[in-house]
């Protein structure tokens, strides 16, 4: 039994080793610092934060952190997701099964959907697009009525 926790620990390590060096260097500060904020990272090792939020999205997406809450921003008083990295490949197995589960059951509305009409879930999925474009639509008004103004 302990020889198949090592190799899980082992394969563990390995996937991080394979991340690029910057993804390394955001993956450990997200680990030692956690829960922590990417403007948290930014402000204490003066890495700028374009550098961060990249990189966050990429360990999210790899299912290697995980978003613990939220915590105000001290300079913009807007709430800023707190990451922590996973604990282990179990957890990161399990963040992995249960976003699959997610998936499956979203594709097999959709089929359904295609199929026999809208859903709840058709009409969620419509609506933020919808939400999508509104704000794209209000963000680019705004754009014109400045070089208006200008």
């Amino acid at each position: 039994m302990e020889t198949s926790i090592k190799n899980r620990n082992d394969a563990y390590v390995s996937i991080i080793e394979s991340l690029s060096k910057k993804e390394q260097l955001i993956f450990q500060l997200i680990k030692e610092n956690a829960p922590c904020t990417s403007c948290e990272i930014s402000e204490k090792y003066l890495i700028p934060i374009n550098e961060i939020t990249g990189r966050v999205t990429g360990l999210k997406k790899s299912f290697l952190i995980v978003e613990q809450g939220s915590k105000k921003n001290r300079w913009t008083n807007k709430n800023n997701t707190l990451y922590r990295a996973v604990k282990n490949i179990d957890e990161r197995i399990d963040l992995i099964n249960a976003h699959f589960v997610q998936l499956r059951e979203q594709k097999d509305n959709l089929v359904n959907d295609y199929n026999t009409g809208l859903s709840i879930l058709t009409k969620e999925l419509i609506k933020k697009q919808l939400d999508k474009i509104n704000k794209q639509i209000n963000s680019l008004t705004k754009i014109l009525d400045k070089i208006q103004l200008a």
